[in-house]
């Protein structure tokens, strides 16, 4: 079934998460005090890892071939989320 899931994510350096194959993540913000991606994903196909990378504005990024996903201001940080 094709759908839009919510998946909360932890404000760490990186984390790795479960998505069906071809998941397409559209969007990063903070939900009241939840950090969360929103993912368009086909729940029929086979999961896989994928791997989160976030680096706040100014802190050295281990990667700069890294896809960009999204930025999201939390108070007064901006964090950038890139996945590899």
């Amino acid at each position: 079934m094709k759908t839009i899931y919510k998946y909360e994510l932890a404000l760490t350096d990186e984390q790795t998460i479960s998505l069906p194959a071809d998941a397409e993540i559209l969007d990063i913000q903070q939900q009241g005090q939840d950090l969360c991606a929103w993912v368009k994903l086909d729940t029929d196909m086979p999961e896989r890892d994928r791997k989160i990378t976030i680096c706040g504005t100014g802190n050295p990024i281990s990667d700069l071939t890294l896809a960009h996903i999204a930025t999201v201001q939390i108070g007064a940080m901006v964090w950038h989320f890139f996945e590899s």
